[in-house]
């Protein structure tokens, strides 16, 4: 049986008052999740991607905006991770971070080692070459210094030995004042992988999140009776508590998703309004132009999202030419354009994003906004009735295309006044403006076929219909965001 380490780490050096974590929005959480398992020249294993796929899907669930890395190859690969995790959190004040491993790790005289799936692993040279020292995280961590950061790390301790002196596992690392260290067994003792789809440890912890009201000091203690109540007292996590004050809820202290939806589909009756335009608020087309839009208890920008440049300032490429935008889709890299590269459509459609600049921890959306998930899609549609006739609501009065001598305008009774502008495929070729309209979600498909791809929601100047699918990522679609 395989056998596990697993650490859980939390950095807390400067504490806002107790409780601040627990209101947390969506763009004031962040989680970096990376999982390695099928190995090329190491012993591949078995629970890594099973472990990161759940804690990815249970953080968003949770608020978090996840970037979710697979079997990364090298050692560049979790470093440009780990930099764009920092590069996000740097500036955050007050927010949670959290960073989850799961794979092969290793120490080597008191150094700890993260090692990504190509690397060979035969002498200490290796080490240092192919694999991630633990004091690159932990730099991070360190100067992500003004928020919450939460490191857990799952790493496999039966790798083989390539001197006397390389011990199996991770060694023991000293938790920072106002951190918590968790390590799923005692310091020296091997934890188990788990009878079914996860590690025993993960498996307790995925469980334990969902409970409301625990602080996370009590959601370790309660993992750890779990665990060593379940292994027949032969596991034991151990915590190291330096913390000195400030609670952090994962589940508590705001409202549930759930309760967001029913209390949009109760609000029915309410009358769909035009907000006044919020003063200095701006989505692409300057601050006297940018209406929002109530529906229910919903809030959302009246017009598609149109930003060259991320909530942190940073810019987003513009990639003009096919091969631009199809190197951007190949290497996983944000992009934006105009439909047919023509700055005259950006007033009317705004910009086309591929689904990298949508879940860039960099934030697309402007402060106090974010991309809507896909339960977010559904809550708006049940309020406009049904998938078979929300489009007409959500459609604008004019510039749709007719179909078979029948017009394809809505009648934009919920004010969204959503305009046909196309997309761009991942080939870089541009289609459909005029008669389609798409929008992302910030949910990617979890199980199936299609795991990984991103939901987004679409209409059509053929039907009333507004019809929830999913695109490869580097594909190019449009952004209407939502208030957190």
């Amino acid at each position: 049986m395989k056998t596990k380490l697993v650490l859980a780490f939390v950095l807390v050096t400067l504490l806002p008052p107790v409780g601040l974590y627990a209101q947390q929005s969506t763009s004031n959480r962040i989680a970096l999740v990376i999982g390695a398992q099928n190995y090329s020249v190491l012993p591949p294993l078995h629970n890594s991607l099973n472990d990161a796929k759940a804690m990815t899907a249970k953080l968003q669930s949770k608020g978090f905006q996840v970037d979710a890395v697979y079997d990364p190859k090298s050692k560049r690969e979790i470093r440009d991770a780990i930099n764009r995790y920092y590069n996000i959190m740097r500036d955050k004040v007050g927010a949670v971070g959290l960073i989850f491993y799961a794979g092969h790790g290793m120490q080597y005289e008191g150094d700890n080692y993260i090692i990504p799936t190509t690397a060979t692993v035969q002498s200490p040279a290796d080490l240092e070459d192919q694999c991630v020292k633990m004091n690159t995280v932990m730099a991070v961590l360190k100067s992500a210094n003004k928020s919450l950061n939460i490191l857990l790390l799952d790493a496999c301790r039966s790798l083989p030995s390539f001197t006397r002196d390389t011990d199996q596992g991770l060694t023991r690392m000293e938790a920072p004042q106002g951190s918590i260290i968790v390590f799923a067994a005692q310091a020296g003792k091997t934890a188990s992988d788990g009878t079914g789809a996860n590690g025993l440890f993960t498996s307790k912890l995925i469980s334990v999140l969902d409970e409301p009201n625990l602080n996370i000091t009590e959601v370790f203690k309660k993992v750890k009776q779990q665990v060593y109540a379940e292994s027949g007292e032969k596991q034991l996590p151990s915590v190291e508590d330096n913390s000195i004050g400030g609670d952090f809820y994962f589940t508590g202290g705001a409202v549930p998703a759930n309760s967001v939806a029913k209390s949009l589909m109760v609000a029915r009756s309410e009358p769909v309004v035009q907000s006044k335009i919020i003063e200095a608020f701006d989505y692409g087309y300057g601050s006297s132009d940018a209406p929002t839009v109530t529906v229910g208890s919903q809030v959302w920008i009246g017009k598609n999202l149109n930003v060259d440049h991320f909530a942190n300032g940073d810019p987003i490429p513009e990639a003009r030419t096919a091969e631009e935008w199809k190197s951007a889709s190949d290497n996983g890299q944000p992009a934006w354009c105009y439909y047919n590269n023509d700055p005259g459509n950006e007033r009317t459609y705004g910009r086309l994003y591929n689904w990298y600049a949508v879940h860039d921890l960099r934030g697309l959306a402007p402060k106090g906004w974010h991309v809507p998930s896909d339960g977010e899609w559904s809550s708006i549609t049940g309020y406009l009735g049904e998938e078979s006739s929300a489009g007409l609501a959500l459609k604008s009065i004019s510039g749709w295309e007719n179909f078979q001598g029948v017009s394809g305008n809505g009648n934009n009774s919920s004010g969204m006044a959503g305009l046909p502008g196309g997309s761009r495929g991942a080939d870089g070729i541009f289609r459909g403006i005029g008669k389609y309209s798409y929008w992302w979600s910030s949910t990617e498909i979890t199980t199936g076929p299609y795991l990984g791809s991103p939901r987004y929601r679409g209409l059509a100047f053929t039907s009333g219909r507004i019809f929830r699918n999913s695109f490869t990522k580097g594909v190019g679609v449009s952004v209407r965001c939502i208030r957190d």
